[in-house]
């Protein structure tokens, strides 16, 4: 009897660990389609820059966390 029980907690642990993989799968390629989408509209952005003669941009600034706060700004 209890290896009935057993049997069925495990089939239905797999089917829920297969069920969340595989969103979790789809959610991350949408994401990585959705930084690429934002990279090359980055680029489109830089080069309609550069024709105009803005200056181009030295890089993304890190955001800044913690107690050193003060002494970066």
């Amino acid at each position: 009897m209890w290896i009935w029980i057993w049997s069925a907690i495990v089939v239905v642990s797999l089917a829920v660990q297969f069920v969340l993989g595989r969103r979790l799968w789809r959610a991350l390629r949408e994401l990585n389609a959705e930084l690429r989408s934002l990279r090359v509209t980055a680029s489109h952005i830089a080069v309609e820059l550069s024709r105009i003669g803005a200056p181009p941009a030295t890089g993304v600034l890190s955001p800044r966390h913690g107690m050193n706060l003060a002494t970066r700004a």
